[in-house]
């Protein structure tokens, strides 16, 4: 008998994802609660958990491959009893949580065509403010329609956008309706971390993410200080409208409060997890221990500082940030970056003046076992205006050691924004 992981039902009107990862391959043991694969469609993109234990026996599709909603990713025998790996995609018939015996069959290739008058909101409003006609660009989403990594691949190729500044990688995490909602991640994070929470907070608006210069797809970008940071973020956000709301943690919470200086754009809110810039403390130590850290080993003994549960890091965040230093020059722009923002254990920069002058919604998630930034700094001295939830037994994650209760905050002070 064999268990399947299916391909998630990732919106009610559609009937097909792309995989755009697999972390598994023909004969690894899985276990109940691993991430097996990433899947995206124009309405969500979705980290793919094992509700059963295994060995893989079969991967019907392969990344980049267009695959049928709830029809088998992953394929399981049992364990030491389970057949060799099946060599070729082996889709199944489903009954009852059993699987028939598999057959052969190839999964049907996609080609991008035009998308022929098909295409997300967001990408043409993104097409509009970059000047291009979105007849004319390829289509990758479903049925050939032009989405938004599209126009982000023609940014890729030419490294610029229309304002001739370096463009930083935009990733849609759901399609929606109103104000986009963006979220930015810390030092040393990428647009990945937000992936979980954005499927909990249940609004209708787009949810983006944005990679800081020096982090994930945007690794190539080089900056010098903290002001070239928001200028770079407020540019590239500039070529895909003029209102948001944000959501930002440590660096990215900084980034989120000078953005809302930013002549051009409009914040209509702020949710900002433990956010750097309002205090002058740093753990100094866990930068340089960060940085330096070449092993898997070394690097989770570093990561685990950043929760107060262990268990609350997954181990695809810690996965994902090792591959990342592998590919790429990330370690070392994150190192000229930090030489910038800090100093021994002191914050370089502050974006107090900035939150004082800010007048819409803005919440603050601090957790008391924070020992990145320590949560007495951030709480001193607040503007009036600004709510402030201290969370027990939590560190310097809220949003993924206490996940529900930050979701509810970050979808009540966008509705308050409008």
């Amino acid at each position: 008998m064999s268990d399947a992981i299916l391909c998630p039902q990732v919106g009610q009107d559609l009937t097909e994802a792309k995989v755009i990862a697999l972390h598994v391959e023909l004969g690894d043991t899985v276990k109940k609660g691993m991430i097996v694969a990433e899947v995206e469609s124009e309405k969500a993109t979705f980290e793919v958990e094992a509700f059963a234990a295994g060995v893989v026996v079969g991967l019907p599709f392969q990344v980049g491959d267009w695959a049928t909603v709830l029809e088998p990713l992953v394929v399981l025998g049992g364990g030491s009893d389970a057949k060799p790996p099946v060599k070729q995609p082996v889709p199944i018939t489903a009954m009852s949580g059993s699987f028939a015996t598999p057959h052969e069959l190839v999964a049907p290739a996609r080609n991008a065509s035009n998308g022929q008058g098909r295409s997300s909101p967001l990408a043409r409003r993104m097409a509009q403010n970059l000047g291009l006609a979105i007849e004319t660009i390829a289509g990758t989403g479903p049925h050939g329609a032009v989405v938004l990594r599209d126009l982000e691949g023609l940014i890729a190729k030419s490294g610029t956008v229309a304002t001739g500044s370096t463009s930083l990688n935009v990733k849609s995490l759901k399609d929606g309706k109103g104000i986009p909602v963006v979220f930015i991640h810390g030092f040393g994070g990428e647009v990945a971390a937000w992936r979980q929470i954005a499927m909990a907070i249940g609004l209708p608006n787009t949810l983006l993410a944005i990679d800081l210069p020096g982090h994930g797809a945007s690794a190539d970008a080089a900056v010098s200080d903290f002001q070239s940071i928001v200028a770079v973020v407020a540019s590239t956000l500039g070529n895909i409208g003029t209102e948001f709301h944000l959501v930002g943690h440590s660096l990215g919470a900084a980034v989120a409060i000078a953005l809302s200086a930013q002549s051009g754009l409009t914040i209509k809110s702020l949710t900002l997890f433990a956010p750097a810039g309002l205090g002058a403390t740093v753990d100094g130590a866990f930068v340089a221990g960060y940085l330096a850290a070449k092993s898997e080993s070394a690097l989770a003994a570093q990561m685990r500082k950043l929760v107060h549960d262990p268990a609350a890091l997954p181990a695809s965040m810690l996965k994902a940030t090792q591959a990342a230093r592998e590919a790429g020059p990330v370690a070392e722009r994150q190192a000229t970056i930090a030489a910038a923002l800090f100093e021994g254990s002191t914050q370089l920069f502050s974006v107090r003046t900035e939150l004082s002058k800010y007048h819409g919604p803005c919440r603050i998630i601090i957790g008391q076992r924070d020992s990145i930034i320590p949560p007495t700094e951030t709480d001193r001295n607040l503007p009036a205006g600004v709510g402030l939830h201290r969370l027990e037994n939590t560190g310097h994650l809220p949003f993924l050691e206490q996940q529900n209760l930050s979701a509810r905050l970050i979808a009540e002070t966008v509705r308050s924004g409008g």
